[in-house]
């Protein structure tokens, strides 16, 4: 058992990685205890479109030893000459035309909170060793999902991952090994993505297993809490369970021994852990200082969907800590094993949920290096120890958002999976609370509670919140003025944005749909319809204030002129970036419903761009867009504009198109006979072709034609008999696909054949027959017909009394079914078409 020994403070570590492998790192920063820097080192970021070469020369005249590109992150790690003074350098630096920001390259700690007891390492009393799992009710989660303990065979290869960031991992550790297998590497069916694995040490970076050694500590034992195998046969008392062992665990190391390291390797790692796909980042440090560049890189993750975890601070104080209070950051607070906060753990804006932590009574037992590291000394125990803090609860929360990754199905290229878990975590959490939650500073949401959240639990009432960032001409925006007004909730709500970050919460919102402005120096933004809901943030709700104008030109629009009910409209539309600005999802920048009288559809309000993707000025982006259509037959307009959320707002040209909604394509909303080919295609009279086409114009022939009655009679083509075993007609035999229907209209009366025995079924109908067909139908067959006595008048001039037809005409005539033609001519030498016998047939029969 291992002994940590508590300081009064302490931070965690913070650092920014490269994504490029190294051989040669940078040389290490000589620095000391308490210092805030890595002293002769600057972090610069540029303004948009600079090639490698401008950035090189942006900063080339102040003379550094040494430029380092840190991709892709468009910010430079700059070490000066040893007679540079950081302060100096950075100075410079920040008057370079080319520059946005420059700051030294700050410095976080270690965020432990350790037993200074040796006794401490033995079972107190009833509880568990593991309690935390026990407290989180793991097994009930675990029982949904994944439903089994993995083995050698079954250990899923494709799992979500999540990337801990930290210092390192011992990567020979037996308990991230499964039942048979091979080793601790994923391939080896062990929990490990060592192949992946990197170090970001001093601005230099190494791949490999050996690379992420952990020579502290910190960094295996968080690793434990959640990639531990489970049921894993490990001796017992000694072995753990991993509350996301179904994980793959990313190991990433910033820090070696002494617990130090640089924002620069940190934001390195955050975006070469976005960059492989992870689903959830755990930073397991905190510090004092925020900076650009470290938010630079959170924002790169955020904006490819990546959850990202940090501990939220173990000072027992207010005071904002980073990566936890920076935008786009669930920052966890500590729970004891009683269920209360734990004294040390922070408190403020920036806290997210809380989840167990442990105390100096109850601290958390995980792994420990095999090796001797900074935190294991004596080897003659097992290779656990006991911890307590914030990044323990941080560990916890990340564990469980891996498993909602993998339960949900849910991948960070869909551009949304950060914000899904982030309102999963939180309403799964309030949902298990026996009263309606609100947010708190001590504890966010309420308690981390896995089961809940992989059964979707959500509360069913609460309050919700909103947070965000609002920035000025792309710096900070402290002080800003954020109201949030719902006149169905009757609320308005007013907070202003925070130093050093321009971080914002309107904490405590009834659920309803807010309209948010943020104003500064005399500017301001809207974001028009922001969804509370109870139990949650509505997180990343930014502004960007003093943002070159966007334009945006429409140079193609593909919209269909029909669509069928009930079905979806696929629209491609083309814009062309006018503005000065570069499109990005995470600017705000999103396809967006304009508006319009009748829209086709509410659903989807918006398009995003993809995750990480960014259009130039005088780019193009084609929006692929499909549009649920709705039941109702009409015409329907949709109407799309290029829009910026908390920015400028709607802007460039509006693409429109008017779609007709029915039943079928070629028979649009306004044709004369759409209501009658509607109600005779509801009562399964007649179909489409191909199943969409009505083929309105089409001639009818004789089989279609009795084809129509049989269903019209019957109620519908199920109801249609099967037909005799013995055809009737020579030429419509048992294998021919209109044999039923002929067969029941003959059986009814309705159709004769002609003297030759044969039905002829290729023939057309003429307007004449057609009268015969349907009205036969209708009367009762041909005998029925019979007992009709027709006018001596003749209704049409064109249809006089001796023809054989006469009959049928007036009987339809005298029940308001024919109308004939505007010459006041019947016109029975006409071939039928297809929508006039939908007609005849719907007015004979009732349908309309």
């Amino acid at each position: 058992m291992v002994a940590w020994a508590r300081e009064s403070f302490l931070f965690g570590l913070l650092g920014i990685v490269p994504l490029q492998i190294s051989a040669v790192p940078l040389p290490a920063a000589q620095t000391r205890p308490g210092q805030g820097f890595a002293p002769g080192q600057v972090l610069v970021g540029f303004r948009d479109g600079l090639s490698d070469r401008a950035r090189r020369d942006a900063v080339g005249e102040c003379g550094p030893s040494r430029v380092e590109l840190l991709y892709p992150l468009d910010v430079a790690l700059v070490t000066g000459s040893e007679h540079s003074p950081t302060g100096e350098l950075t100075s410079h630096l920040r008057r370079c035309s080319d520059v946005v920001w420059a700051e030294p390259n700050y410095l976080c700690r270690v965020a432990l909170a350790a037993p200074n007891d040796p006794a401490y390492h033995e079972l107190i009393g009833d509880l568990y060793v593991e309690w935390p799992a026990h407290f989180l009710d793991a097994l009930a989660a675990w029982s949904r999902y994944p439903g089994c303990y993995f083995d050698a065979v079954s250990r899923p290869q494709q799992a979500p991952i999540v990337a801990v960031i930290d210092t390192g991992i011992d990567p020979t550790h037996p308990d991230f090994m499964n039942p048979g297998a091979n080793g601790t590497e994923v391939p080896e069916c062990g929990q490990l993505l060592l192949s992946l694995s990197c170090a970001f040490l001093n601005g230099g970076s190494s791949a490999g297993p050996g690379a992420v050694t952990d020579e502290h500590g910190h960094g295996t034992h968080l690793a434990g809490l959640i990639a531990a195998g489970a049921d894993n046969g490990i001796t017992a008392g000694d072995g753990v369970a991993g509350i996301g062992y179904h994980a793959r665990l990313l190991p990433l190391k910033v820090a070696g021994a002494n617990g130090v390291a640089t924002h620069a390797d940190i934001a390195r790692a955050i975006a070469y852990a976005a960059g492989q796909g992870a689903s959830v980042i755990l930073i397991g440090f905190a510090g004092p200082t925020w900076s650009e560049t470290l938010q630079h890189a959170v924002d790169y993750a955020w904006d490819r969907g990546c959850f990202i975890v940090a501990p939220g601070g173990d000072s027992g104080t207010g005071a904002p800590v980073f990566p936890a209070a920076c935008p786009h950051v669930f920052a966890v607070a500590a729970l004891t094993a009683s269920g209360s906060p734990a004294s040390y753990s922070s408190c403020g804006d920036h806290v997210a949920l809380a989840a167990p932590g442990g105390d100096e009574i109850t601290s958390i037992y995980s792994t420990l290096p095999t090796y001797p590291c900074t935190l294991r000394q004596d080897l003659t125990g097992p290779a656990y120890g006991w911890a307590f803090g914030t990044s323990q609860a941080a560990a916890h929360v990340a564990a469980a958002a891996g498993l909602y990754a993998g339960c949900a199905g849910l991948r960070p290229e869909t551009g949304d999976e950060a914000f899904a878990i982030w309102q999963a975590l939180q309403q799964s959490a309030a949902a298990g609370e026996p009263t309606p939650v609100a947010w708190s500073r001590a504890c966010g949401y309420g308690t981390l509670a896995p089961a809940g959240l992989l059964a979707d639990a959500t509360p069913g009432d609460g309050l919700g919140g909103i947070v965000g960032r609002v920035l000025l001409n792309g710096s900070p925006a402290v002080g800003a003025l954020v109201t949030a007004v719902s006149e169905e909730a009757g609320a308005s709500v007013a907070v202003e944005a925070q130093w050093p970050t321009g971080a914002y919460r309107v904490p405590n919102l009834a659920p309803s749909v807010y309209a948010l402005t943020a104003q500064a120096e005399g500017l301001s933004a809207v974001c028009g319809a922001v969804t509370v809901l109870p139990g949650c943030d509505t997180p990343g709700v930014d502004f960007r204030l003093g943002d070159p104008p966007p334009g945006a030109a429409l140079t193609s629009a593909g919209m269909p002129a029909a669509a069928v009910c009930g079905q979806t409209a696929e629209l491609l539309l083309t814009f062309a970036n006018t503005g000065a600005s570069t499109w990005r999802r995470a600017d705000g920048y999103r396809l967006e419903q304009a508006s319009c009288e009748s829209a086709i559809s509410d659903d989807p309000a918006h398009v995003d761009l993809a995750p990480g993707e960014a259009v130039a000025p005088g780019s193009e982006r084609t929006f692929a867009i499909s549009l649920p259509v709705p039941e109702e037959i009409g015409f329907y307009e949709t109407a799309w504009r290029m829009s910026q959320q908390g920015g400028a707002g709607p802007f460039g040209d509006i693409a429109r198109g008017i779609i007709s909604v029915t039943s079928f394509l070629d028979v649009p909303a306004d044709h004369w006979a759409v209501c009658e080919i509607e109600a005779t295609r509801d009562a399964g009279i007649v179909q489409g072709y191909g199943g969409y086409f009505y083929r309105p114009a089409s001639s009818v022939s004789r089989d279609q034609m009795a084809v129509y009655v049989a269903r019209a009679m019957t109620g519908g083509d199920e109801e249609v008999p099967t037909g005799p075993a013995r055809a009737t007609f020579v030429d419509v035999g048992v294998e021919h696909w209109a044999y039923p229907y002929v067969e029941y209209a003959h059986e009814q009366g309705v159709v004769e054949g002609y003297p030759d025995g044969y039905y002829h079924p290729e023939y057309l109908l003429d307007r004449g027959q057609m009268a015969v067909f349907i009205a036969r139908s209708v009367a009762g067959g041909e005998a029925g017909l019979g007992d009709y006595l027709p006018p001596e008048t003749p209704t049409f001039p064109d249809v006089p009394a001796e023809l054989w037809f006469y009959a049928a005409v007036e009987y339809l005539t005298a029940r308001g079914v024919i109308c004939g033609y505007p010459d006041d001519l019947y016109h029975p030498e006409y071939i039928c078409s297809r929508d006039q016998v939908a007609v005849y047939v719907a007015r004979a029969f009732g349908l309309i």
